[in-house]
């Protein structure tokens, strides 16, 4: 016999799902924010919904990261159909979008993707410089999964700069001061000069959302490069650079805030590796803190029982029942005696002093009544 189970009553109270890493962007990590969201759905909870949930993840739901997505999807398509000639290009034009992105601080694990694919054209087709090239790019970043160890172990880390004669290049942006990368490694704010090896180079500028990117080989014909800044800001494009500054660590209350309040949500969801916690306030005159205590903190695995304590707080709150997460505005311990009957506390000697003033302005009234020409009864009445 089948049993029906009924839908759990929408609250339509809306869960930010914050994921701090690490790798925010990577298969795993998707997996365990999918996890969460339908932990979160199936509570009756409002998930935020496409652009805000990548956003809340560091990665900014931008022009170029559309244009990033289709050169990774083409790239990876011509790897799969054996046209390296097409993947390398795909890959070319992803991995310099991602190089600027990256200048933006924005979580991008297309870089190492675009990276792996160049490395593994470059060694299909024998071309060992762009195949040493590719494997220096994936070193800066940390590697590639999607490269084999062996692969990689055939283009060793060597120094290609001794004894070469190098080559300075002044680089300017549109923005005076943007943060500029060189072979995705930071090289300083522009406009700045520098000295680059011969051979292929990536360069990639940024200032918030205003990015741009040039890649080429460095010459002595070309003493100057300026790097066009484009503003490829969406609607979560603040959110996802907050959330990316704080760089995988557990942000101050106040920050964890001021997202919450962007994404209009009263609770929260913070994932940082293999555990979840779960922060939350009751508006906006409060930061947020954690709910539960202890049991505000929970393996991924128990996502379920969390969501049950978020639901919990939620209904409380919409009660105006005291929140058990605060402390109670409760009398002094001292007023109480071991018997637990209130104590009287001795009266401060102010209180006398003023009583006693209250009196002599009370007698001094009654005495310039009395002095007068006809007699009066005057009343002082106390509160």
């Amino acid at each position: 016999m089948t049993v029906a189970h009924a839908a759990p009553k929408k609250t339509q109270e809306r869960v930010a799902i914050l994921d701090l890493g690490p790798n925010t962007g990577d298969a795993k990590s998707e997996a365990i924010r999918k996890q969460l969201a339908i932990a979160v759905a199936n509570a009756g909870l409002e998930l935020l919904g496409p652009g805000a949930e990548e956003a809340l993840a560091g990665i900014g739901g931008d022009d170029d990261g559309v244009q990033l997505a289709v050169a990774i999807a083409e790239a990876q398509r011509a790897f799969g159909a054996l046209d390296c000639k097409a993947a390398t290009a795909a890959a070319a034009k992803a991995g310099g979008i991602a190089a600027a992105r990256q200048a933006s601080g924005l979580a991008v694990p297309e870089l190492a993707r675009a990276w792996a694919l160049l490395l593994l054209c470059a060694d299909r087709a024998g071309d060992g410089p762009a195949a040493f090239e590719a494997a220096a790019r994936l070193r800066a970043i940390g590697g590639s999964p999607d490269v084999p160890a062996d692969v990689l172990a055939r283009y060793p880390d060597v120094d290609v700069v001794a004894g070469v004669e190098l080559i300075p290049l002044e680089i300017t942006t549109d923005v005076a001061g943007a943060q500029v990368w060189i072979d995705l490694r930071y090289a300083g704010k522009s406009p700045l000069t520098v000295m680059l090896r011969p051979g292929e180079h990536v360069i990639a500028a940024a200032s918030g959302s205003r990015r741009g990117w040039a890649a080429g080989s460095a010459t002595k014909t070309q003493a100057q490069l300026a790097i066009p800044m484009k503003d490829h800001a969406g609607p979560w494009n603040e959110v996802a650079l907050r959330v990316a500054g704080w760089k995988g660590q557990m942000p101050d209350p106040k920050e964890l805030g001021w997202v919450m309040a962007k994404v209009r949500a009263r609770v929260a969801l913070v994932r940082r590796g293999d555990v979840v916690e779960a922060w939350g306030r009751i508006g906006l005159a409060e930061a947020p803190h954690r709910l539960g205590g202890d049991d505000a903190t929970a393996p991924v695995a128990e996502a379920e029982r969390l969501v049950e304590l978020v639901v919990d707080r939620i209904h409380t709150w919409n009660d105006r029942a005291p929140d058990p997460d605060r402390p109670l505005l409760v009398e002094d311990p001292k007023l109480r005696g071991k018997d637990g009957r209130r104590r009287e506390l001795p009266t401060k000697w102010w209180v006398y002093a003023s009583i006693g003033a209250a009196i002599a302005a009370g007698v001094t009234i009654i005495y310039l009544q009395d002095a007068g020409g006809d007699r009066q009864r005057v009343e002082l009445h106390y509160p």
